[in-house]
């Protein structure tokens, strides 16, 4: 017993060597580049099925070949389905799609070509009620932006944010810019997002009301992201 038991650990310690010798080594043995070694040997991992699978991408230059509304229905799809299959769902509401926490629109011209995508983070989910730091469920919804933004290279974004008319204008406007900016640092931070592809981030308390009356509307308090490309392409 004790004769095998010492045999298979010999065995094992020939395997090992040989396998870093074999993911060192310039020069390779032609057996090492079997599957089933490689696979053994952990020089490569198999893919993972990843949600920004669903996202797809488009190379550089892409837009001038597909035009403006071509290359943003390409990603419109995409990100529907990064979002739905990260568990997300969305549900049709008047032209929109609407989840949980988060709505994605589409920004059409008058010959309803896409022009931008809007994404609506709601802000009881993004932010704690009357601060401007990211939730972990904010990061999540921004996230897909900037996966977004990184597969489709040719786009830059607005971001404003909102409030409702609770409380002194003042602060909530300053509250407002500053939620725009936290939105605005995670996509540069975690997404590499250049200051270039910002083209606005501002804040603007409640302005821009979606619900007209001063009381606590929740649909008011919301951070607002349009994604468009660089240029627009005919």
């Amino acid at each position: 017993m004790l004769k095998k038991k010492y045999s298979y650990n010999v065995l094992n310690s020939i395997l090992l060597m040989l396998t870093v010798v074999s993911c060192n080594t310039m020069e390779k043995p032609e057996w090492t580049e079997s599957a089933a070694f490689q696979k053994f040997c952990g020089c490569v991992t198999p893919k993972e099925d990843k949600a920004g699978d669903h996202l797809g991408s488009l190379p550089e230059g892409s837009l001038d070949k597909m035009g403006t509304s071509e290359y943003l229905e390409k990603l419109y799809k995409g990100l529907r389905s990064d979002f739905e299959h990260s568990g997300t769902p969305f549900e049709e509401v008047g032209g929109s799609l609407v989840g949980k926490g988060v709505e994605l629109k589409r920004i059409e011209d008058d010959e309803k070509r896409l022009r931008e995508l809007l994404i609506v983070i709601d802000g009881d989910v993004a932010f704690p009620s009357g601060k401007s730091t990211l939730t972990p469920k904010a990061k999540e919804l921004i996230a897909k932006v900037g996966d977004a933004m990184e597969a489709y290279p040719e786009t830059n974004c607005r971001i404003g944010g909102h409030t409702d008319s609770v409380g002194a204008f003042s602060m909530n406007l300053k509250l407002s810019k500053e939620r725009s900016q936290s939105v605005k640092l995670e996509l540069k931070l975690i997404h590499r997002i250049v200051e270039a592809r910002f083209k606005e981030v501002d804040g603007f308390a409640d302005l821009h009301k979606i619900v007209d009356t001063m009381l606590a509307e929740k649909k008011n308090r919301r951070t607002e992201i349009y994604v468009g490309t660089v240029r627009i392409v005919y």
